[in-house]
């Protein structure tokens, strides 16, 4: 490879590397369970960021895990391994993994992956958390 044409090469790496989208990750703490909110692209990247972060905020998979992925704008082949993988984890215990809102090429993926077969993923927020029984079906009325 000539040095212009490398120069070239480790310019568009370096455009590359710098046009990552950072992970934004907020969580919280429910009675039963954890809601993690994803925003951003999960990719081989950030991957490792979202991993360390699910240990860190839900150490508990005896409990139910809603991940909300409403934010998620991209997913790689990587993210995907982690949903399974956390999916096995979570079944080990008892608990299930819920996905809440996938944003449409991040449903498309898990749809042609046939990964969607696998996981319990939800349209909305409000419908993951019925399901993973962390919120209750009929709220009640102030007394």
């Amino acid at each position: 490879m000539s040095e212009e044409a490398d120069g070239r090469h480790a310019e568009n790496l370096a455009a590359w590397m710098t046009d990552v989208t950072p992970l934004r990750l907020t969580s919280r703490a429910l009675i039963g369970g954890t809601l993690i909110e994803v925003g951003g692209e999960v990719d081989a990247a950030t991957v490792g960021q979202l991993t360390a972060y699910i240990e860190r905020e839900h150490p508990d998979a005896d409990l139910p895990l809603v991940l909300d992925l409403s934010g998620v704008s991209f997913m790689d082949s990587s993210g995907l391994h982690l949903l399974i993988q956390q999916h096995h984890r979570q079944g080990e215990h008892g608990a299930g993994l819920h996905l809440a809102g996938p944003h449409e090429r991040v449903r498309r993926i898990l749809e042609i992956t046939g990964v969607d077969q696998l996981l319990h993923t939800h349209s909305g927020l409000d419908q993951a958390l019925l399901a993973a029984d962390l919120i209750d079906p009929m709220p009640r009325s102030a007394a």
